[in-house]
């Protein structure tokens, strides 16, 4: 298969093997035979058949403020066949079971209010970070764990951030945790560290809640310095965040919410209707929603949304990789330029 992949796969634009290579979740800069040997190194890759259970835990990673979901398909993995596929097919959401959706505090507050430096010492993340590895997240049984891939700046600034060298450590100690359980036979999962801004760019900018059609984002053609950096950085995740709530609504409160977030029990049926409820600025008082939401919701609704997005987004993307990388896929998409539709720019890496 790889050797008929090598032979198709050049014959695409530049343009097109970065579209390929984002719907699959993959970087999507470097030349030409970058993309090619990327794609191919893809398609060799073992992954989950239609059988196969696949029990999806996306951690938001934060001390203040952990967001995780569990998530299974509602339908088992099989690649779309090349007569049916469409364009839209590739970025349309797949169904999900909702199991868990929560946010959670590592770290207790501090009693008198004044911040302790020694609460967040490594000795004191990695005590925190295994209460919540072998008591909240291995309880789960997740065949995949995603989490999101932390950076050392923000918004272009110079200075690293205290508070940025904390949530990095706690990255590389989930890591660690689960990769120690993995070797001693406890656990039998896979590990995804992933990009957010990969997320993010993967879904088109959904229709306003107002109703008003949304402006398209201009791609970033020359750099800032100084404070501007900082501010259009601080800017640009303010829209960031919005375009990734702007997603998650559409999928629960659109015509098609209820066909793409499945929850399995009652309290994931609060938990969803509480989101619902924040989207609409309604406060509801009913004591049955406010308990569940207290022990199964987050109050803060973009934690919430980014590991839901987080885990909906790589089933979607392990869905493109079985579709898109199969030579009839491929002949058609070259022969009838399908991809020519999906010129976004927004879609791909910036370079």
């Amino acid at each position: 298969m790889s050797s008929k992949l090598e032979a198709i796969l050049p014959k695409f634009k530049n343009l097109h093997l970065k579209q390929l290579a984002s719907l699959c979740g993959e970087k999507s800069s470097g030349k030409k035979t970058d993309l090619v040997e990327r794609l191919v190194s893809l398609s060799q890759a073992k992954r989950p058949s239609a059988k196969d259970s696949q029990i999806v835990l996306s951690i938001d990673l934060g001390i203040r403020n952990l967001g995780f979901s569990l998530i299974k398909p509602a339908l088992p993995l099989r690649p779309q066949s090349a007569n049916a596929l469409t364009v839209e097919d590739l970025r349309r959401p797949p169904q999900v079971k909702l199991y868990r959706w929560q946010r959670q505090e590592l770290l207790e507050p501090s009693p008198d209010g004044i911040e302790d430096p020694d609460r967040y010492s490594p000795a004191s993340l990695a005590i925190a970070t295994d209460r919540l590895v072998r008591h909240d997240l291995l309880p789960l049984k997740p065949t995949h764990v995603l989490i999101e891939r932390q950076r050392w700046r923000s918004g272009g600034a110079a200075a690293v951030q205290e508070w940025t060298l904390r949530v990095n450590t706690l990255e590389a100690m989930l890591h660690a945790s689960f990769r120690t359980l993995k070797e001693l036979g406890h656990w039998d999962g896979e590990m995804v560290s992933m990009a957010p801004n990969r997320v993010t760019r993967f879904w088109p900018p959904p229709p306003m809640l107002t109703g008003k059609a949304p402006k398209k984002r201009k791609s970033q053609t020359a750099k800032a310095v100084g404070k501007g950096t900082t501010r259009k950085g601080a800017k640009a995740q303010q829209n960031s965040k919005k375009h990734k709530i702007g997603v998650l609504a559409s999928w629960l409160t659109g015509k098609q919410g209820c066909n793409i977030i499945l929850p399995v029990n009652r309290t994931m049926d609060n938990a969803v209707e509480w989101f619902r409820s924040k989207l609409s600025r309604t406060r509801k008082k009913s004591s049955v929603v406010v308990d569940s939401i207290r022990d199964a919701g987050p109050q803060k609704i973009d934690d919430l949304t980014d590991c839901l997005l987080q885990g909906v987004t790589w089933l979607k993307w392990e869905e493109n990789k079985a579709t898109l990388l199969q030579e009839e896929v491929l002949t058609r998409l070259l022969e009838e330029k399908l991809l020519d539709e999906l010129e976004d720019s927004t879609l791909l890496d910036e370079t």
